[in-house]
């Protein structure tokens, strides 16, 4: 009897810190942290692998803590002030957390449109920004999700992260999760060229996210797939 009250008080005054998935995050996520992937030039299927659509549009570094949200370019820029309509919808999932995604604004007929895109990253001017809001609204694709809170998910396989993710937010007409088809990467790419999209994205399911190209990921490019030239640029 005294030994069980003697293991109780010893349990009570040192009681572990309550804990997450992942690690604990040591420091903050930068752009040049982010996985690239490895350049393949046919498509493949296996089972232990996830495909995704390529989509042609800006990688984006997504960071939110408490109501500050920072949108950031892969070479490190801020997008926030030409994409308010983004800002605001990622403001409005609960929790602290930092995804990868990629940004995009599509042609009416549901496409990404580069042009529209860089347009949009181009407009700065508060009252012309809420013209492009209206007239070109932006999309985020999340695909992946780095932190939660002061959790580092980095070294998690993917699909528990894409778990995670998943259960983080729902879709709307601005946020959507990107989830991918498991094994069946032919027909994936199949659908790329019927949908004339850039490419598609392979993923290894049990990978961890690491910093820089791997061969974890690889991205097979649609060769049929060119960006429309600009109005007024020559091709």
């Amino acid at each position: 009897m005294p030994r069980a009250t003697k293991a109780t008080n010893r349990t009570a005054g040192n009681a572990a810190p309550a804990s997450g998935p992942g690690v604990l995050l040591r420091r903050p996520i930068e752009a040049g942290d982010l996985m690239l992937a490895t350049p393949r030039r046919a498509p493949f299927s296996d089972e232990e692998w996830i495909y995704e659509l390529k989509l042609d549009g800006f990688r984006t570094l997504v960071r939110k803590t408490r109501d500050q949200v920072e949108l950031i370019s892969r070479p490190g820029n801020p997008l926030n002030l030409s994409f308010p309509d983004i800002v605001g919808a990622v403001s409005q999932v609960p929790g602290d957390f930092i995804w990868d995604a990629e940004l995009t604004v599509d042609n009416p007929d549901g496409r990404p449109s580069f042009h529209r895109l860089q347009t949009r990253a181009k407009t700065s001017r508060p009252s012309n920004v809420r013209a492009a809001v209206t007239a070109h609204p932006a999309r985020l694709y999340v695909f992946d999700m780095l932190a939660t809170g002061d959790r580092d998910l980095r070294g998690l396989p993917l699909d528990a992260r894409k778990r995670l993710l998943r259960d983080a937010f729902g879709d709307t007409g601005t946020l959507v999760y990107l989830s991918g088809i498991v094994a069946a990467g032919h027909w994936v790419f199949e659908q790329v060229q019927a949908l004339g999209l850039e490419g598609m994205v392979a993923k290894r399911l049990k990978s961890t996210y690491q910093r820089g190209r791997s061969p974890d990921w690889q991205k097979v490019r649609n060769a049929r797939y060119s960006r429309p030239a600009a109005p007024g640029v020559r091709s």
